[in-house]
């Protein structure tokens, strides 16, 4: 059967920059600094004319004059920011001081300016505008798809590797199976429990987390298993676990592999029967609850040294599932990165800063051995230190600014390939493309025309594509 020519693609819709000023004389200067083949000038001479336009135009910035005569000063900032909340306005003042910069910000603006307007700060200032709008809107689109496509919100990815455990998740949330999270530290282990649980019959109940690893022996057992007053010194009265606590709901046991082998015996009677005793008590407690572990642990290992119990690992092992490191996801990282920039920012109440490529390339080729969590802790570093303007090399921290570094230890420092900021930017393209079409053709269960239909390209080149990604249909059937 013939396919019908593709229909071409329709042009990319221009930003719309609007501009709100009376000042007439400052006409050329708009022009001159922000109109281009990608790029539309809208300005009004009046507030009233631009707040009417704000509305239908919903332009993807707004630059300001403080002295509209209609609306002076920051009330038409006020004006702006009541109707379209979350579009970057640049403000310009008659004479710009560090007073007027801090009360500007403070009410909304995302960048501040004085006249004479200069074409050269002004076209700098607004494409640095344009683009936390278009971050913006990306992390919002990415956010979207996740959760529409596969109903994560809090784990972004587009790691094919992340979404077969997105694919593992809604298999086992339904059932009260038991899951054992594998993973390194960092790589959000806890996420994926909430998960499980948000999406089971237990979610109206509660989810109750602990961490294994911090407590001693005897601290262990009265937590997991409460106690009775008298049962320990200190013990003043009776004591609810977290067992009792979670009973009808969700038990997420973190670095379940840091227990003793007495507190494995017990977990494995409590996971077998699901009843316990409390510390110091006689009365039997029965509980229903759905048992989440997770370990950064290798249990095979621990098995083998006898620091872990066989039977309490084929106990646990029911459904496991394994999280990659951020090292293996580097298609992740830019998006990520973005992520929680924007989430500092505000969380601070700052604007977040721009990462030039030079520093995306040394995040791109740093081996996270922190992972996801070391990552979040820089971007709110990084957004309290550089807020509003371009995050550099030089802002980097010692353990990532070193650039081309072999990595002498495999868990961390550079992956030193000799790829340069382009290679490294195109390596993350093909893994990002393959991420793609891996989630078309799981749709589309292989079927290529479908598949090409969805994807807006012709069935040969997705053929040719797809054996330079090293894709099968025949995989997807």
């Amino acid at each position: 059967m013939a396919l019908s020519p593709r229909q071409a693609p329709p042009p990319r819709p221009r930003e719309q920059v609007l501009v709100i000023d009376a000042n007439a004389a400052e006409g050329r200067v708009y022009d001159l600094a922000l109109d281009s083949a990608d790029r539309q000038v809208t300005i009004c001479a009046s507030a009233q004319a631009g707040l009417t336009v704000l509305g239908d135009l919903r332009p993807d910035v707004v630059v300001a004059g403080l002295d509209t005569p209609d609306l002076p000063g920051l009330r038409l900032l006020e004006a702006i920011r009541h109707r379209a909340p979350t579009t970057p306005v640049v403000l310009v003042a008659g004479a710009a001081t560090a007073e007027g910069a801090v009360l500007a910000m403070r009410a909304g603006a995302t960048d501040y300016l004085g006249r004479p307007l200069s074409p050269g700060l002004l076209s700098e200032k607004v494409v640095r505008a344009l683009t936390h709008a278009r971050t913006r809107r990306q992390l919002a689109e990415a956010q979207r798809e996740a959760g529409d496509k596969w109903g994560f919100t809090q784990l972004l990815s587009l790691s094919p590797r992340m979404i077969k455990v997105f694919d593992a998740i809604r298999s086992v949330a339904g059932t009260d199976a038991t899951v054992l999270i594998r993973g390194e530290t960092g790589t959000g282990k806890e996420l994926v429990a909430r998960a499980i649980h948000d999406r089971s019959r237990r979610r109206a109940r509660n989810l109750i987390s602990v961490n294994c690893g911090a407590f001693t022996e005897s601290l262990l057992e009265s937590e997991l298993f409460g106690h009775e007053k008298g049962g320990f010194t200190g013990a003043v009265g009776r004591r609810a676990g977290v067992f009792e606590m979670a009973d009808g709901g969700s038990l997420f046991l973190d670095e379940l592999g840091e227990t003793s082998l007495n507190v494995q015996v017990n977990l494995l009677r409590v996971l077998e029967e699901m009843r316990f005793r409390r510390v110091g008590g006689t009365e039997e407690v029965s509980v229903d609850v759905r048992i989440i572990a997770a370990t950064n642990v290798d249990l095979e290992n621990a098995v083998t040294d006898r620091r872990f119990r066989e039977d309490l690992f084929y106990r646990l092992n029911v459904f496991p599932i394994t999280l990659p490191p951020l090292r293996e996801r580097p298609e992740d990282i830019p998006i990520l990165t973005r992520h929680f920039l924007m989430d500092a920012a505000k969380e601070y109440d700052l604007e977040p800063p721009t990462c030039t490529p030079e520093a995306m390339d040394v995040i791109l080729r740093y081996r996270w051995p922190g992972n996801v969590r070391q990552l979040r802790a820089l971007c709110e570093r990084w957004v309290i230190q550089c807020a509003g303007r371009d995050l550099g090399v030089e802002d980097l921290p010692g353990e990532l600014s070193v650039r081309g570094r072999p990595s002498a230890d495999p868990a961390g420092g550079f992956i030193d390939d000799g790829a340069s900021l382009p290679q490294t930017i195109d390596r993350v393209v093909l893994q990002v493309e393959r991420a793609y079409l891996d989630k078309l053709l799981t749709r589309n269960r292989g079927h290529l025309i479908q598949t090409a239909a969805a994807a807006g390209i012709t069935r040969r080149t997705l053929f040719t594509r797809m054996k330079a990604l090293g894709l099968d249909a025949a995989d997807y059937k």
